[in-house]
């Protein structure tokens, strides 16, 4: 289970402001952010048996390390920017065209469930952006994932621009979590995300009047 808070900044200055926060950096035991560039694509079968269900599926390449992997991910409920969701992840070796061809695993006998294994799948949303990272030890022993996205979601031809930032609880209780995010609030220009990357990109395959 995924445990997580979504925050939509409104700039790239606000992410970089945040980075140098210095009630951040003395929670994080003297680590330096990491970064990664991620690129992200969607993918469902061609009739979207697994939007159906509610859930999504993505392939992902850090293209620094060219590391591949695969993830299925529930939509569930996000409630003030924090959502809890089932998620399956699982290094592959590169991306498969059909769900039946990924390596044997929790993941793939979980995806089998919801969709047809043998249908070709068909992009629907992709994104890229520079994640930063840093790990942060809170109150209560709660060890929380910070990361900085900045970059774009792409679908249908159109973008939106992507300045995220995420809280993930990686072990302790989740109260520390939720503190902490709205203190991150107090002082930057922070709003709830009500929506994942995924939903955002799907609302560019949407026609609008």
């Amino acid at each position: 289970m995924e445990q997580e808070v979504k925050l939509t900044a409104p700039d790239g200055d606000t992410l970089e402001q945040i980075s140098l926060d210095a009630d951040i950096l003395k929670r994080c035991n003297g680590a330096p952010w990491t970064a990664k560039p991620l690129v992200t694509t969607y993918l469902d079968t061609p009739g979207r048996a697994l939007l159906a269900h509610g859930f999504g599926f993505r392939f992902r390449i850090e293209t620094q390390t060219q590391r591949w992997q695969a993830c299925l991910k529930g939509e569930g409920n996000i409630v003030d920017g924090f959502s809890v969701r089932q998620e399956w992840e699982q290094p592959i070796d590169g991306p498969v065209d059909r769900l039946s061809l990924l390596p044997e695993g929790p993941l793939r006998q979980q995806v089998l469930t919801l969709a047809p294994g043998g249908e070709f799948l068909a992009p629907l949303v992709e994104t890229a952006f520079l994640r930063r990272l840093l790990l942060l030890t809170l109150e209560e022993g709660c060890i929380m994932e910070l990361a900085l996205d900045q970059g774009e979601i792409r679908a249908g031809g159109k973008t939106l621009p992507l300045f995220e930032v995420e809280l993930e609880c990686k072990s302790g209780p989740t109260a520390p979590m939720l503190r902490f995010s709205h203190a991150l609030r107090q002082r930057y220009p922070l709003i709830p995300s009500w929506n994942s990357k995924f939903a955002l990109g799907l609302t560019l395959l949407t026609p609008r009047p």
